[in-house]
């Protein structure tokens, strides 16, 4: 006869309370911690199928579950989306619009969740939200970087992780997509007190792509006076732009070429038509 792996169902209940979304994975390391057995996965397994059928927990996706509490039901019981955002990966950092609203610059709310992840996965749909995945970039990947410029954000007791200020900007002027459109990028970075300048270049010297350089460049010189953007920057910046035009976004042409920067821009911000509402 197989022995039970050991634990106290009061510890269980600690890891609750304070995780309210967790993963599978999670509680079978919290479990193995205070266990003197090894069935570690079966404890949790059977942990999980029994407080499921008492109504105590739900789940976003299997694997990735959220604590139910008294008086709540599976549909009414509130749960935070940057919480789920950041269980959807071992290693998943919240990203571009998602990033923006954690941080507190968001200007719209969204229904749709970005992380980074080291491989792709499937969007996960919860309720009315959607939680899409993005792999690292590449460059960051190859240099075991794909940590760098970001910064930990505690939600209920819990602390996740998110791309910062600056590189957030920057990944946000790569794909505008991911952030709601141009309009609602433009608003949520001029929401930005401040920017440091060192993590911002470094981060572009990561990534090594000369139209970061440009699009980064063009948008600090529209801002100068509200970031304070000395003019050794925007130097340094217009020394690494491509040598030949690029577009900013080829699905958007029809804008102005700015020479200084060899940019293309799109139409639809060309004329930032928002701000004449």
């Amino acid at each position: 006869m197989l022995r039970k792996a050991k634990y106290k169902s009061n510890n269980v209940e600690e890891f609750l309370e304070k995780n309210p979304v967790f993963t599978l994975r999670e509680l079978m390391h919290y479990i193995e911690q205070g266990s003197s057995g090894n069935k570690a996965p079966q404890a949790a397994y059977n942990f999980i199928k029994n407080r499921r059928r008492a109504g105590r927990l739900g789940v976003v996706k299997e694997g990735v579950y959220y604590v139910i509490r008294p008086g709540a039901t599976a549909r009414t019981m509130a749960v935070d989306e940057f919480l789920i955002t950041s269980k959807l990966a071992p290693e998943a950092i919240l990203a571009y619009h998602t990033a923006l609203d954690v941080l507190g610059f968001g200007h719209s709310l969204f229904s749709s969740y970005y992380y980074f992840s080291k491989t792709y996965r499937r969007p996960v749909r919860f309720r009315n939200s959607v939680f899409r995945c993005v792999t690292f970039p590449l460059a960051l990947s190859n240099v075991n970087k794909e940590y760098f410029g970001t910064e930990k954000i505690e939600r209920l007791g819990v602390y996740i992780v998110t791309t910062g200020k600056e590189r957030t900007l920057v990944e946000g002027l790569e794909q505008p997509g991911y952030c709601g459109g141009f309009e609602e990028l433009y608003r949520s970075l001029e929401k930005m007190p401040y920017l440091q300048f060192d993590i911002l270049q470094e981060y572009l010297e990561l990534r090594k792509r000369k139209k970061l350089y440009a699009i980064v460049g063009f948008f600090l010189e529209q801002h100068r006076e509200e970031y304070h953007v000395e003019d050794k920057l925007l130097q340094e910046l217009e020394h690494n732009k491509p040598s030949t035009p690029v577009y900013w976004d080829r699905s958007d042409k029809g804008g102005p070429f700015i020479k200084r920067w060899n940019l293309i821009l799109p139409k639809t911000l060309a004329g930032r038509n928002w701000e004449e509402f």
